[in-house]
């Protein structure tokens, strides 16, 4: 019998006096068999039980003997949980209290996880699911689990499922694009936020070819994700490389990788020096707040006195400030060269940046330097991002500058302080160094105009003082453009030097104020010529140059080259100015064609009136003939380049400075080699660098670094090292002799293994050394 009434209500009575319960079904059509007692609903087919478990379906029937309510095709059900379940085929057993299906189904819960099943079955009194077979979970974060087996809990809002692969998607646990973080474990439970995994390994790493090994992993017992702490835990933990293990861990947690700073200890590392012996640092990071923090380290050492090491950071909206410091009692013994005593350092650098009036640009810094031993840096080897412990002087200063579109001043007060032996006085006082800088005049008409002064007053060697103003005016012309293709600059320069000074030897000791001042014309032609595919052009330049009057005797050193040997300025000196009437000549040649080769040369000679004996030997502008000085640069491609850098003498005979750079980057090789030499008036060293590094396969460095000093036939340091990067880890050995000339400190020879896994850190084996 059809019955055509739009909306019919059914009650089925369950003959279980022990449940006691109804379906409530609604259905646009429904049609009876008495003989089979089999009911037929149609079109938009809800069933909803006593416990609120609603089941929606366009096609269901109703077995009054078995007692069964079964859906045809696609079915949906809203559990009185709130979970939404999408499949088809689905079997509602109310007596048993139970649905379930053996075609596939998706399971929506209240967390926005996304379960995909082979089949299942719900225990509607329970709120429980379960299913067997090729299970996925999407959660989400688009993390996604498979499973062999899965239980959920409604209730508990918990997931439970057997041979878990986990595969971590979301972003925040990736620190390199091609990362492919992954938990493997026997279980994974998934409840509150949290995610529990047993008898786990866990990687960041990306596959590699054959389903090898990944280059590290994570054994542990268990592994507790928690995502409110946003910290990972490990019970039994083991680290391996490539399969092998290297570290065991009872207890072991840290942040996940979408952490960017946690309190919490950083990994530890083992050390041995000869002058120090064998030692462990253990450093703890403090995030004070989100812009501040601390770390403490601890050196510890088995022979010798401990050292304690801090730094403190905190950014503030225009600012920001370092704190680094240092204590340790010393050496426990004494000997001729170790002498017993507390040692330690305190750094600080404060910056602040600031906009004021008319848009100027503002900061200001201070920086605090100090240490109570001259070996503590080196002996220690200080770890610290304010001071390199290579360093042999320090700084205390304090610095404001302001900057706007037309002027500059700067101020500055320092002590500086030497770790140099031999030294008598080891400090020295600049305060203060007041710069002034405006431009007075920039038109096409007439050039630019720069006025510059500066005040400076220095206190050194005890009892020497020098007190400065310096003003100089520099002026140049605008650029004359004659029919012929010449150029010319008109160029000026005035320098008012007023100064007093103490016991300084090339000074007068009475007040004094001087004037110099030179005018000079720079011209040149541009000669151009193209020629199968290539450009040629040749710059013949000349600089006429006078300075009348007379300059102070100039000490130090001071070296001619290719970039300063047409300037008005060559002695570049602020309390000084060369004197006298010159001429420099020489040219600029450049090659370039369409394949990105280029060649470029420069030469240049300065020719004197007469000698100026005031001049520094090192710079040849005492004679009346300079050196010839030049440059050369020959680049075939984005491989291959050589600079060369070459002083001729007078002569032309001999090369008092040699200067060369060769770099070559083709991969796999890449090398740069640097040879120097200098000699006669220019100095007396001669040396050769070189850094090689071949890189074997995508992933692994070989490198070589040397410094030699030919003149003494000896080795200054060099360094060999091998060093192979992934995407989620990074090993290397690192082989370092080091040459000192030192009182206190031996020469060392090291040679160290260090693995950094992302994102936990360095592991690093002891540094051996001899």
């Amino acid at each position: 019998m059809k019955n055509k009434i739009v909306i019919f209500l059914f009650y089925i009575f369950s003959f279980i006096p022990s449940y006691g319960e109804n379906l409530n079904i609604q259905a646009s059509n429904i049609t009876i068999d008495k003989k089979t007692k089999i009911t037929v609903f149609k079109n938009q087919v809800s069933a909803k039980d006593e416990k609120n478990n609603e089941l929606l379906t366009e096609f269901a029937e109703y077995d009054k003997e078995l007692e069964l309510f079964k859906t045809v095709g696609e079915t949906i059900i809203i559990t009185s949980r709130g979970f939404v379940v999408e499949g088809k085929d689905m079997v509602f057993n109310n007596n048993k209290n139970y649905i379930k299906s053996n075609n596939p189904a998706k399971i929506k819960d209240l967390e926005k996880n996304e379960i995909y099943l082979d089949n299942f079955e719900y225990s509607t009194s329970k709120n429980f699911f379960q299913s067997k077979g090729n299970i996925k979970v999407i959660d989400s974060n688009k993390n996604q689990y498979n499973f062999s087996q899965i239980f959920i809990d409604e209730k508990k809002k918990e997931i439970v499922g057997t041979d878990s692969k986990a595969f971590l998607n979301q972003e925040g646990f990736k620190t390199n694009k091609n990362n492919k973080p992954r938990v493997f474990s026997n279980t994974v439970n998934i409840y509150d936020k949290k995610t529990k995994f047993t008898k786990s390994i866990f990687t960041l790493c990306d596959y590699r070819k054959d389903d090898k090994c990944p280059p590290w992993s994570l054994q542990a017992k268990q592994m507790l994700h928690d995502e409110k702490k946003k910290t990972i835990f490990y019970d039994n933990a083991v680290i391996k490389v490539y399969d092998f293990p290297i570290l065991y861990l009872p207890k072991l947690s840290h942040p996940d990788p979408s952490v960017k700073r946690r309190s919490g200890f950083l990994v530890p590392s083992f050390s041995d020096s000869k002058n120090l012996g064998e030692g462990l640092d253990i450093s703890y990071f403090w995030a004070l707040n989100k812009d501040k923090d601390f770390t403490f380290k601890n050196k510890l050492y088995v022979s010798e006195n401990p050292l304690f090491l801090g730094e403190y950071r905190q950014a503030f909206e225009k600012s920001n400030l370092i704190l680094d410091f240092g204590y340790t009692q010393g050496y426990k013994k004494r000997s001729a060269t170790k002498t017993t005593g507390e040692k330690s350092h305190f750094f600080s650098k404060y910056v602040k940046n600031f906009t004021g009036k008319n848009n100027s640009e503002n900061s200001i810094k201070i920086t605090i330097q100090d240490v109570s031993n001259d070996k503590y840096l080196k002996l220690y080897k200080i770890k610290s991002n304010l001071v390199e412990y290579e360093s042999e002087t320090l700084e205390n200063s304090f610095t404001y500058n302001r900057e706007d579109e037309n002027s500059f001043l700067g101020f500055q007060a320092s002590a500086y302080e030497t770790l140099k032996e031999g030294y008598n006085d080891k400090y020295e006082y600049i305060l203060p160094d007041l710069i002034y800088d405006k431009n007075l005049i920039a038109s096409n008409k007439y050039g630019n105009l720069d006025f510059t002064s500066n005040l400076n007053i220095h206190n050194y060697d005890t009892n020497k003082f020098k007190r400065f103003l310096v003003n100089d005016l520099d002026w140049k012309f605008k650029t004359n453009n004659f029919m012929s293709g010449i150029k010319g600059n008109l160029l000026g320069k005035l320098k008012n030097v007023n100064y007093e000074t103490k016991n300084v030897s090339e000074f007068k000791n009475d007040p004094e104020s001087e004037f110099f001042g030179a005018l000079g014309y720079l011209s040149k032609i541009d000669l151009f010529k193209s020629n199968n595919n290539q450009d040629y052009l040749l710059t013949p330049k000349i600089l006429l140059r006078y300075a009348p009057g007379n300059m102070r005797k100039q000490e130090g050193y001071i070296k001619l080259n290719n970039k300063n040997i047409f300037s008005l300025d060559r002695l570049n000196s602020y309390d000084n100015f060369e004197s006298g009437l010159s001429a420099t000549v020489g040219f600029d040649y450049e090659i370039k064609d369409n394949s990105n080769k280029e060649i470029n040369f420069s030469i240049g000679q300065i020719i004197n009136d007469k000698e100026n004996k005031d001049m520094p030997e090192s710079s040849s502008l005492d004679e009346k003939l300079s050196d010839l000085v030049g440059n050369t640069n020959v680049k075939l491609n984005d491989s291959f380049n050589v600079n060369y850098n070459f002083a001729l003498d007078q002569n032309y005979k001999d090369l008092n400075y040699n200067e060369v750079g060769f770099n070559f980057d083709a991969n796999p090789i890449k090398f740069d080699i640097d040879y120097l030499q200098e000699k006669k008036h220019i100095g007396n060293q001669e040396y050769f660098k070189t850094n090689l590094e071949y890189a074997k396969g995508d992933n692994g460095i070989l490198g070589f670094e040397m410094k030699r000093n030919i003149i003494t036939n000896s080795s200054e340091y060099y360094n060999l090292s091998y060093e192979y990067i992934n995407d989620c880890l990074r090993a290397g050995l690192v082989y370092r002799r080091e040459f000192y000339n030192d009182s206190e400190l031996e020469a060392e020879n090291s040679l160290m293994f260090k693995i950094t896994l992302t994102p936990f850190g360095d592991i690093m084996a002891p540094s051996f050394n001899r």
